[in-house]
This record gives structure tokens, C-alpha cells and sequence, in this order.
């Protein structure tokens, strides 16, 4: 592998926080070399980006490509459904080609509102669910375009509605590897399973509460930086200020991670990533790697997956 040191990053991070100056090596496989040395070429093409846009009065839970994207089904004192939510799809796609999304659909908590209990067409009706096709330059979506309308049936009432909708992308200029080259975790022991993926969030954990961030952003999510900087078509300038800028916020985490607790492991993407959720009721299906600072509770969003050859787990998409 190649090594290549990034001291001047480093130490422009430290100079921001800390008085210890330090360099620190990234190993970097051949597919790391690559992405990053097509940084350049790849930001010069037109920034198109995709979105599923949900507009729901009925309470749901969204899976892209069998990965968890989110859920409005939680009751709150003021929680309007009918709000626009917007999934960007370059989390959980790879590049052009045939995907799926599943929604769940279930009545409203309200009985004023769901009357029997049951889910009918009306209800679907009044969905408004689309994939958008844009592009993005300094934050700003132009060329909004409507790239598929997703329509729902149902041939009767009933208490729960699970649909697939296929869709697929065809004019992405990029495309990364990401998980397509992992081991299919449903075939190890699960409580093997369990153990070693416990161990590797208590180890990311243990990193940023003990001050160690720069390893956290740097050496253990390298290969999902480089991809996340392709998907942003971010040249290598805007990526190594990506890098810095999430490796000086590690002053908050100082003795503030909370304890990895009240989980569930989820297996996603076919059996190719996963991930623990928090159980309690406050941090429902929140991601378990959290920290408070003065003002606000923040979660970080990991997932993992084992390269195919590999005995380790790695971070790969969030």
C-alpha cells in the first residue's frame, strides 16, 4: 500500500486548538490512490445530484437499497406529517445503475385523523413522493428538474402498506465501490458478529472521548472521505478542508461520548454493511455513537462493512 502523510493538514488543525504539533500517515490502498487522484477531473463535471422528496400525511419508514434512511412514525405534541423530507440519494447508491426504495406506510396515530384505523387509495393519493434530479454549487440547487413521480395502490383498506419502487440512474459521472466488495455479513456467527462490531464502536468511541479525533477522521474513515468527496465533486482542496474542518471539532467530544448502550445491530444492504441503533425511547433508532456539548446532543453517523479478504471491520458510508 501507499503511505502519504498529510502533515501539513495535520498541523494546520493543531495550530487551531492545541499546542502539540504532530504528523500522521495514511495508509492508502490502490482504490484510495485512485479516487484521490481523480479528484481534480471529477470536480469539473456538472454537480448532478438526486433526492426522494416525501411529502406524507400518513406516518412511514423509507429503505434505500435494503439500507435504513429514515422514518416519520414517532408520535410528537406538534408533528406535522405533511412537510417535505428530503433523502439524498448519493448515500445509498454508488453510482448509476438499478435501485430500489421501500416505503412502510402505516395509519395515523390520530384516531381524528385515521377514523378505523386503515390505510385506503385516498390516503395514498395524497402522497406526493418524487425523485428529484438537480445540481448543487456552493450549496445551491439549480436545475431542479422532476426525474420520477412515485405512485402507491392498494386494491383494498388495509392496516399497513409495504411497496418497492425501482428506479434507475443512468448520467452520474462517478462510481465508487463502497460496499459492492464486502463480505455478506449474514453468513457469520451472529454472535461473533455482534462481538467484533460492539469492540469496533466501542474502539471509535473510546478515540473521540479521549481526545484522539484526528484518528477518527483521518486513519478510520479515510476510504469514506474519498468517496464522500466524489459524490460532493469536491477537488482536492475542498476535500483536505473537509477533512480538517470534521478533525477540529474534536474538542467537544472530550469526555462527552456517551456509553455504547440500548442497542440493536441491524444487518443492511443485503447483508454487505451494518450498523447499531439505540433502542430507549429518547434516541429511537438514532445512531449509538453520541456526544453533548454545551448547547445540543449530537450523533455520528457510521457504517461499517468487511472488505472482502478481510478480517477487520472498516467505516464506509454514514
Amino acid at each position: 500500500m501507499k503511505t502519504i502523510a498529510i502533515a501539513s493538514m495535520f498541523c494546520m488543525l493543531i495550530a487551531c486548538g492545541q499546542n502539540d504539533k504532530k504528523n500522521i500517515n495514511i495508509q492508502l490502498t490502490p482504490y484510495d490512490s485512485l479516487l484521490l487522484s481523480k479528484l481534480e477531473e471529477n470536480s469539473k463535471h456538472k454537480k448532478i445530484k438526486y433526492s426522494i422528496v416525501v411529502t406524507s400525511k400518513l406516518p412511514y419508514r423509507l429503505e434505500i437499497n435494503d439500507i435504513f434512511a429514515g422514518e416519520h412514525i414517532v408520535p410528537g405534541p406538534r408533528r406535522e406529517l405533511n412537510s417535505n423530507t428530503h433523502y439524498r440519494l448519493d448515500n445509498y447508491i454508488l453510482g448509476n445503475g438499478t435501485y430500489k426504495a421501500k416505503f412502510y406506510f402505516y395509519p395515523h396515530e390520530d384516531p381524528r385523523k385515521s377514523g378505523d384505523g386503515l390505510i385506503r387509495q385516498k390516503d395514498l393519493d395524497a402522497l406526493d413522493v418524487i425523485i428529484m434530479r438537480y445540481e448543487e454549487y456552493n450549496g445551491i440547487k439549480e436545475n431542479i428538474s422532476l426525474y420520477k413521480q412515485l405512485t402507491f395502490t392498494t386494491t383494498e383498506a388495509v392496516p399497513f402498506l409495504e411497496q418497492e419502487i425501482e428506479f434507475t440512474i443512468e448520467d452520474l459521472p462517478y462510481k465508487i465501490k463502497g460496499w459492492s466488495q464486502s463480505q455478506d455479513l449474514r453468513k457469520m456467527d451472529p454472535k461473533k458478529l455482534e462481538e467484533e462490531v460492539v469492540a469496533y464502536y466501542k474502539y471509535l468511541r473510546d478515540l473521540m472521548n479521549n481526545g484522539k479525533n484526528d484518528v477518527f477522521i483521518y486513519k478510520e474513515q479515510k476510504t469514506k472521505y474519498l468517496e464522500a468527496a466524489t459524490m460532493l465533486y469536491f477537488n482536492r482542496e475542498e476535500y483536505e478542508n473537509m477533512l480538517r474542518n470534521n478533525a477540529s471539532r474534536g474538542q467537544n467530544k472530550i469526555n462527552n461520548m456517551y456509553p455504547i448502550e440500548n442497542y440493536r445491530i441491524s444487518i443492511e444492504a443485503q447483508g454487505r454493511l451494518v450498523k447499531l441503533y439505540r433502542t430507549d425511547k429518547k434516541y429511537l433508532n438514532q445512531d449509538v455513537l453520541i456526544y453533548k456539548d454545551d448547547k445540543y446532543i449530537h450523533n455520528i453517523a457510521v457504517r461499517l462493512h468487511k472488505p472482502i479478504g478481510s478480517e477487520t471491520f472498516e467505516i464506509i458510508t454514514k
